[in-house]
């Protein structure tokens, strides 16, 4: 009797063990087949002329793996020194075996070179419609309105832990009272939003809301 518990206990321990580390192994990565489908999915739509590379990524969203590949447009100069870039952002359905396209994306970014082929490793998502000088004032302004808003966090139960952490801008968007919005994202992933309004001839933050982000 004593034997077979013990049996049966290395047999469940083993089977947990092999179940964590299942759980913990990262996806497997992207196939020939899924990426040979995209490019006949792209084509299809696109015709292909002028396809950039796509870049390809696998990650696991509820234990489940997950396919995306994103496709990038030409940057153009808006207002100087601002950048503008088109991105598209395309899901594959493994049961299905096809893919879909996504809602597109807008980039923006500061680059004061002549031409706009250098994209920043993070560049700055354009969640809503705004004035490309508006743009380009919220994102060089942003720094100034982050400390700004620190006063504000540390009033906000849902921002006061983490008002002392890092943030990266990450998107700019616009409030339903139509202030525009500074998008940041902390260190592990969790978002302010900072509203900001005109105080005479000076830009000041005026709302901040915060929450778990993306992650």
């Amino acid at each position: 009797m004593r034997a077979k518990r013990m049996v049966a206990a290395i047999s469940m321990a083993t089977t947990v063990a092999t179940t964590a580390a299942a759980m913990a192994a990262p996806p497997a990565p992207v196939t020939d087949k899924e990426q040979a489908a995209f490019f006949d999915f792209y084509s299809a739509a696109h015709g292909t002329g002028g396809l950039l590379r796509p870049q390809f990524a696998v990650t696991s969203i509820k234990g489940r793996r997950h396919v995306s590949a994103t496709v990038d447009g030409p940057a153009q100069r808006a207002v100087l020194p601002l950048c503008r870039q088109g991105r598209e952002v395309f899901d594959y359905d493994a049961k299905a075996r096809r893919w879909s396209a996504a809602a597109p994306k807008q980039l923006v970014w500061v680059h004061h070179q002549s031409r706009c082929d250098v994209q920043p490793d993070t560049p700055i998502e354009l969640l809503a419609p705004l004035p490309e000088m508006e743009i380009l004032v919220l994102i060089q302004q942003h720094p100034t309105l982050l400390n700004n808003a620190r006063l504000l966090m540390a009033g906000n139960t849902s921002c006061a832990p983490a008002r002392s952490r890092g943030y990266r801008l990450r998107a700019l968007d616009r409030a339903k009272d139509g202030l525009p919005v500074l998008v940041f994202e902390n260190d592990i992933g969790e978002e302010a939003r900072i509203a900001v309004r005109k105080s005479r001839n000076e830009l000041v933050a005026w709302s901040a809301v915060c929450s778990a982000g993306r992650r």
